[in-house]
């Protein structure tokens, strides 16, 4: 398991982790919706998938879903701002629940190749009104890496 690094930005931050697995099956794993089923939820008891809808396209829309353990959904929605298969991709990032709405922030997805079969994740995610609302997303985007991580790794066995 690969180590996951954090960088502090003013009320942004930036995530990474270097991941065994080669930037195009990164690139599908984020952007298909049977992939993310795998992998796209909180670590920990309860969490589950609860659905992804995709329109892969700059300007298309997204909306990825959570349930927690209290069986409240958590789903995140935004607009595909640009789309570099396999390095890079770029989007608006919010909460759909009004009460947990960050604003107009947005998350860029660059996958780095960094050796055979191996690439850097870094996720940087910027435009947080407060640095709490930055620290909170942090921990989830380090908890969604070690995810990925694990299901990229576990698959290609």
């Amino acid at each position: 398991m690969s180590e996951t690094t954090t960088e502090p930005i003013a009320h942004a931050l930036r995530v990474s982790r270097r991941i065994r697995a080669t930037p195009e099956r990164l690139f599908r794993l984020w952007t298909d919706p049977a992939q993310l089923r795998h992998w796209w939820r909180m670590d920990g008891p309860g969490w589950a998938f609860a659905g992804a809808e995709i329109d892969l396209r700059v300007g298309g829309a997204y909306r990825l879903s959570m349930t927690g353990p209290d069986g409240q959904e958590h789903v995140a929605v935004g607009v595909y701002r640009e789309l570099a298969p396999p390095v890079r991709l770029a989007f608006t990032w919010d909460w759909e629940n009004p009460a947990n709405r960050v604003g107009d922030t947005l998350v860029t997805v660059d996958l780095i190749e960094a050796g055979e079969d191996t690439t850097d994740v870094v996720i940087t995610h910027v435009r947080f009104a407060n640095a709490e609302r930055a620290a909170s997303h942090e921990r989830g985007w380090t908890q969604l890496l070690g995810l990925l991580d694990s299901y990229a790794t576990e698959s290609e066995r």
